[in-house]
Formats: C-alpha cells, structure tokens, sequence
C-alpha cells in the first residue's frame, strides 16, 4: 500500500462498512473529538456522531467493505483488543527487554556497516517482538522510547522512530504487511549515518553547508547499500529513502511533494521528528512532548499534510504517554498509559505531593475513574527532571532524562 484515496463526504453518506479516517475538525478547536480510525459498524454510531455536532468525514474508499452482522463484528472486534491485552506494569518489562535487544541490535549492525552488509534476517524477529509488544499493550514501548535508555542518539532514536511509526501505522489502520515494513524502515531508516563522519555526526554545534551536505548523504547512501539486499522490501525502502522528503518540496534527497511521497515516508517522518525534538542532543535540550506536538501542527501544510499531522496529534493525544503532569490537587506525576476516548483524562503515575516530597507508596490514578480530578498543566524540562521514572516503575535502569 502506496498511497490512501481518502475521500470527503458528509455524514448523512456515511454507512455502515465504511472506514473513517478523519472527521474534518481541526485538533485545536476540538481535541476531543471522533477521530479513532477504524470502521463504521452500525447505523447507530452514525447517529451518535452527528448528534455531536459532526456533519463532514473523510474516509478511505479502498477499504469500504459493505458487510452485515457478525462479518462487522469479527472485522472490528481485532481493533478493541490490539495494545490492550495486558496492564501497563505487566508488560513493562517484557517491553524492556524488547527495547534494549533491538537496541543492541541497531548498535551493532550501525559499528559494522562500514565492514560487513547487514543481516536482515537477525532485524526481521525484532520487528515481530516490536509489533507483539505493542499489540499486549500500546503504551509500554512509547514510554520507555523516552526515557533515553542509550547515551548514543543514533541508536535509541532508530529503536524510537520504530516503535512510534509501528504504533501510529496501527491507529491508522494499516495492515499486517504494512505495520511490518513499517517497522522495519524505523529501525534502518538511519542506517546511512553509519557512513558519516563521526566528527559531523556528532558535531555539537551548527554545521556548516558543506558539512549539511554531508550529512544529508545518509539517506541516498543507506538506501543503495539496502537496496542491494533482495530481501529487504521496496515499501522498507521507500520509507529509508523519504523520510526527509516534505509536503511542500523542500526536503531531500529528491524534493518530492504533496502525494509524490508514500505513506511510508510520511508515517517515519513524522516519528522521526517528533523523537528527534523530544530528545536530548549534543548540541540542544530536549523539548516536552506537549510543545513538540504544538511546533509539528504549526508545520501542517508545510513538512505535512494537515490530515496526516491531525491523525499524528491525535494519535499521540493532548497528553503522550511519559509527559511529566500537575494534577488539580498538587500532585505531580507522569502519564503512563493514554486514553484514545477521553484524550484529557489518561492514567497517572503519582510521584510527588503539592510540596515536591516523594509519595510513598506511589500509585497509579485513572483520571476517568477520580472524581473531580484533572491535569491542570503540563510540566516543564526543568520542574519534570525531580520525577524518578525509571523507579517510579521498578525498572532496573538506572535515572534517564524523560520527556
């Protein structure tokens, strides 16, 4: 799959069969509002949405499957159960040890690629650890993406860009297939920066022009190296090859715009980015999950398209999973698990009270289940940097930067 016909239609068109892809609403003026892709399954969801005030949708027309009873029922019910199979703390740490093989694995096969080809039969079994993982539980993976398990950017980042384009390619409803390339170009999508000098690799400092020249070789200088892999498939190259590539024409290597980009190039920018301002660099600090979300909608239009960036938003919700939070009444802790449904009220890790001591025990809040309490604001670098995350959690990590 290249490319999604997503078409506009109002809601009084919509039937049952049909998969919704966006309802049309800026994420701004109405963050929470019906957005979860996924099909329509009766004519009674159709009413609920229009009785909230929708009168426009898109949808995707490949995927219309006009069916009946059960045949809905089984074609749904994957959707429900997919990263929710176990609780949060129980997949912790099967998720740990997923996060750090793949991360040795990227270590590994980025220090010899200048020696050896890589093997992609060793990639392939992470990839299915990755999606298995997210399929127990969705939230598991994306939190330990930030809490910065490895001092070498370029190897956490590859392991990152995978797990949140795996992620955000399921929201959007893609495949088996797909969820596969898909993470398989997230791990490789960086392997061309093995063939750049480490002193502009690392540089802690601007580059210079010719040095960007560089430095933006690594994508056409990873992809031909992979592309003399047969095994390795086009639609994993084709997001190795675009993930730079923008909306509007500007990016590299090609300049590509507008529908001239796949969806595979699309899906691994927009986690590229978003890892990429979320984490710590040699040369600038990270940003919060909060303000990264809010600089990448700005740039709708731009490096994106405005429904792939509504769908990324919503996607990662008001409040991703490890943003450190201020809770109505003082407390202080860290999002641990999102909420599709309810985008405002996830599940917080308490770590703090009003006056920043430690809470002991810790516990975890259901904002849906706690009466009358809410996040009143997101925090910032500096007043998250007391949160100990990884303890928090009984990780056996020592204290990460988390975003």
């Amino acid at each position: 799959m290249m490319f999604m016909p997503i078409v506009k239609i109002s809601i009084s068109n919509l039937q049952p069969g049909m998969y919704v892809v966006d309802v049309g609403i800026p994420w701004t003026k109405a963050p929470l509002l019906y957005a979860t892709p996924g099909y329509i399954t009766s004519q009674e969801e159709i009413q609920r949405i229009a009785n909230q005030g929708y009168r426009m949708i898109y949808h995707d027309t490949d995927r219309f499957r006009p069916m009946v009873g059960g045949a809905l029922d089984r074609l749904t019910t994957p959707d429900s159960v997919w990263g929710h199979r176990v609780p949060l703390e129980e997949e912790l740490h099967r998720a740990h040890d997923v996060y750090t093989a793949s991360l040795e694995h990227v270590k590994q096969f980025m220090h010899s690629a200048t020696n050896a080809p890589l093997d992609v039969t060793a990639t392939q079994p992470l990839v299915e650890s990755i999606i298995s993982s997210l399929d127990r539980n969705l939230d598991a993976l994306i939190f330990l993406a930030k809490l910065r398990l490895s001092d070498e950017y370029t190897f956490g980042h590859s392991v990152n860009v995978s797990i949140f384009a795996t992620a955000y390619a399921r929201f959007r409803g893609l495949d088996a297939h797909d969820l596969y390339a898909v993470g398989m170009a997230g791990l490789l999508h960086d392997y061309g920066k093995a063939l750049v000098p480490a002193a502009i690799l690392n540089a802690p400092r601007a580059l210079k022009p010719w040095e960007m020249e560089i430095m933006h070789s690594h994508v056409l200088r990873g992809y031909e190296r992979l592309k003399a892999d047969k095994a390795i498939a086009p639609e994993v190259l084709l997001g190795v090859l675009q993930h730079h590539e923008k909306f509007n024409g500007t990016g590299y290597p090609y300049g590509l715009a507008g529908n001239d980009i796949s969806l595979y190039g699309r899906v691994l920018s927009l986690s590229d980015v978003y890892d990429a301002l979320t984490s710590w660099r040699v040369y600038k600090r990270p940003l919060s999950p909060h303000q990264v979300l809010a600089i990448m909608y700005q740039m709708r239009g731009q490096a994106w398209t405005p429904q792939d960036v509504d769908l990324f938003v919503k996607f990662m919700g008001i409040y991703p999973v490890g943003s450190a939070v201020e809770l109505s009444n003082g407390q202080r802790g860290v999002v641990c698990a999102s909420n599709q449904q309810s985008p405002a009220k996830p599940q917080v890790k308490l770590a703090l009270d009003p006056t920043g001591r430690p809470l002991q025990p810790t516990s975890i809040v259901d904002l849906t289940q706690a009466n009358g309490l809410e996040i009143t604001r997101p925090l910032s670098r500096e007043e998250s940097a007391p949160l100990d995350v990884p303890g928090l959690l009984g990780l056996p990590l020592k204290r990460y930067g988390q975003a």
